[in-house]
């Protein structure tokens, strides 16, 4: 045999080994491959009913939301119109009650001055009649 053909021969070994080499590390890589493909299928399959189920959830939790939210307006609208009505009312209540007092309060006070004028009158008149009766 020549140096070219131990080297040819050489040279199918090495190859024949490193297709084999590669073969032997290509067939569980691609049962790997096979294994995760399998996994991410199911996986696909268990989640997708799962995050349908999750999005449902959500809907009706924001159209809960925005129940609350519309209730609370409404309870917000509700209060201020009580407030408006309270306000009206102790204008309606108090106006009146105001100018009752301060009427009567002037009335006493007519009362008071014409009968302190009497009192000064009748005291002048008294005082009057003894300065006449001394002398």
């Amino acid at each position: 045999m020549s140096p070219l053909e131990i080297t040819g021969l050489v040279a199918i070994i090495v190859i024949s080994a490193f297709a084999l080499l590669g073969i032997i590390v290509a067939i569980p890589i691609f049962r790997l491959v096979n294994r995760i493909r399998l996994l991410v299928e199911k996986l696909s399959e268990s989640l997708i009913p799962m995050v349908e189920k999750l999005n449902n959830t959500v809907s009706n939790l924001n159209s809960e939301i925005s129940s609350i939210n519309e209730f609370t307006q409404s309870a917000g609208s509700i209060v201020s119109q009580f407030e408006k009505i309270i306000r009206l009312a102790r204008i309606i209540i108090t106006n009146p009650i105001i100018k009752l007092i301060s009427t009567g309060i002037d009335f006493a006070g007519g009362i008071k001055k014409a009968v302190g004028k009497n009192n000064k009158n009748n005291f002048n008149k008294e005082k009057e009649e003894e300065a006449k009766n001394e002398p």
